[in-house]
C-alpha cells in the first residue's frame, strides 16, 4: 500500500519511472519507497533479485548497442564510488 499511497505519489497507479528523479523526490519521505522492506523482515529474495537484474542487463548489452543521448552532460561525481552526476541517458539500437 505504501508504494501506491496518493499522499506520496502523483498518479500512484500509473507506471512513471520519472517519479524517482531527484527533482521529483524533493520533499518525499525517505522511506516512501523501499521495495525489499527493511529490518528483520526484509525480503529474503533481495540478493537474488539484484543478481537477476545484472543478468538481464548483461543480456541486453549483448542484444543492443547503447548510445549516449547527444547533449546530455556527463560529469563525474565522487561519492563512495565514482558515478555520473546526472545519470547516463541512452538510446538502444538492435545489434
Amino acid at each position: 500500500m505504501l508504494h501506491r499511497h496518493p499522499a506520496f505519489w502523483e498518479h500512484p497507479e500509473q507506471f512513471d519511472p520519472e517519479r524517482f528523479t531527484p527533482a521529483r523526490a524533493v520533499g518525499r519521505p525517505r522511506f516512501a519507497h523501499f521495495p525489499f522492506g527493511g529490518g528483520p523482515r526484509r525480503c529474503i529474495g533481495q540478493n537474488l533479485a539484484m543478481l537477476e537484474m545484472l543478468t538481464v542487463l548483461a543480456m541486453m548489452a549483448q542484444a543492443y548497442e547503447f548510445h549516449l543521448v547527444p547533449a546530455h552532460p556527463v560529469e563525474p561525481e565522487a561519492l563512495i564510488t565514482l558515478r555520473p552526476r546526472h545519470g547516463l541517458l541512452m538510446t538502444l539500437c538492435h545489434r
